[in-house]
Order: structure tokens, then sequence, then C-alpha cells
């Protein structure tokens, strides 16, 4: 099952680029198809009853990797965007904490556009 979970990782982004070149753009198509391999590898390599350190760092680096789907469309646009906004609008209303949000939801377009 490991060579299974290794082979969905390695070929995920080639799943996903042909299933967006075939799926209008905003299609939750590719994104699931990307995700399902993600969580099935993360599966495949959980099992792994004695890890060593790579195999452990590996896990760890791709777990955060999957975070970052919260950040991808069409998730990001019907989802995350509206509540992330509203956090950062919250969160600029707090005195101190006001000065730290400044920047962020002018950036944050762009660094969504990187996902």
């Amino acid at each position: 099952e490991l060579i299974a979970a290794e082979l969905c990782y390695t070929l995920r982004p080639l799943v996903y680029l042909t299933s967006l070149g075939l799926c209008r753009s905003k299609s939750w198509i590719p994104y699931l198809l990307a995700l399902g391999l993600d969580v099935y590898s993360l599966r495949g390599l959980s099992q792994i009853s004695h890890p060593t350190d790579r195999q452990a760092n590996e896990l760890s680096r791709r777990k955060y990797e999957s975070a970052l789907y919260l950040f991808r469309s069409p998730f990001y646009d019907q989802i995350t965007e509206q509540r992330l906004m509203s956090a950062v609008d919250f969160v600029s209303r707090i005195p101190v904490l006001g000065h730290l949000t400044d920047g962020v939801a002018d950036y944050l377009p762009s660094w969504q556009k990187v996902f």
C-alpha cells in the first residue's frame, strides 16, 4: 500500500493539470482529485509503524502542504476568502493587533494566486 500511496503522490500534479485542462476553470473536479490523491498518500504514509526520521519529516511536510488546500481555488474563492477577510477585519479593529493586519488584506489575493 505504501507504493500505491507514493505513486498517487507522484502522479498528483499530472492528474491535477490534466483534469484542469479538461474541466472548466472554476470546476471542483481537479481540486477534489488532487485532494483525494493527497489524502490517500498521507494515509498510506501514516501507516508506517516505525518511521525513520526522514519518513516522519516527509509526513510532517505533506501534512503542512495539505493545509494549503484552504488557499486553492475553488475552495478559497467560495469558502476561505470570506471567512479570512472577516477575521482580518475583526482583528484590524483591535488597537494593538490592528497594525499587524494593515497589509494582509491587500496581500491575500496575490498569495492566493500562487496556490
